[in-house]
């Protein structure tokens, strides 16, 4: 026992000392104790979004003319941060030739920035469906967190180089179907001359952010405690048991 206690000791003195942040967990880094336990990753929540969609309007990204860009923005208000894990989006006439990006972006005041935070590729698994209308989940290329007091963009561009039909249309819902979610709704832009200039869209387009909340430090210490704690009364109770046996 005594030296069970000792090694947890030393354990949380460690952790303390290197502020091991708990992004390091959710990051698919799962850390797995002497004790043999693990902490895992906490569910994913939908940060903001507007699913399901029923099909009533869209708007056509293309390449060749009108709308090459289209965009939503959100902000995160208040704490914790939140960790990216996938965007789902409504699209149809979408091709495996079309040149098609989703990213996050920041925000240069009322209209989308040019920093690309977080660029996204279809998930593995995921075959886009041609002329067909369908959910398409796509996943940040490196790990992303939404921090609070700022401000995103969901941006979605089409290339003019894009094949098939040189378009994509995202769906969207009648009557419109507003965002709300843990992030507070902003609103759309489009642009038709690739991002020189932004106007208003009143069409709200579908979409879902689903983030998982960063826990806090002193939330993490606190299970890894409870863990060492529980492992070192079981030990105790078992040697008790064979005491007395």
């Amino acid at each position: 026992m005594l030296r069970s206690s000792v090694k947890f000791s030393l354990v949380l003195k460690f952790l303390v000392t290197m502020k091991i942040q708990s992004r390091l967990l959710l990051l698919g880094l799962t850390s797995t104790l002497a004790w043999g336990v693990s902490i895992a990753p906490s569910s994913a929540v939908s940060f903001i979004g507007n699913l399901p969609s029923n099909d009533g309007s869209s708007t056509i990204l293309s390449s060749a003319s009108g709308t090459n860009i289209k965009a939503v923005s959100f902000t995160h208000s208040s704490e914790p941060d939140y960790y990216l894990d996938d965007v789902i989006l409504r699209l149809g006439n979408y091709d495996t030739s079309d040149s098609f990006s989703v990213e996050i972006r920041d925000s240069a005041g009322v209209n989308p920035g040019s920093t690309v935070l977080a660029s996204l590729s279809l998930a593995p698994g995921e075959t886009p469906q041609g002329t067909t209308n369908a959910y398409y989940r796509f996943i940040a290329n490196s790990s992303f967190t939404f921090q609070p007091s700022n401000t995103y963009w969901l941006y979605l561009s089409i290339a003019a180089s894009s094949g098939n039909s040189g378009s994509i249309i995202w769906r969207s819902s009648v009557p419109d179907t507003t965002p709300v979610g843990i992030a507070a709704f902003g609103g759309y832009q489009f642009s038709n001359n690739a991002g020189v200039s932004f106007r208003n869209s009143n069409l709200y387009n579908s979409f879902q952010v689903n983030a998982t909340a960063v826990p806090e430090p002193l939330t993490i210490l606190g299970a890894i405690a409870a863990v060492g704690f529980g492992s070192v009364f079981k030990r105790r109770s078992i040697k008790s048991q064979d005491l007395s046996d």
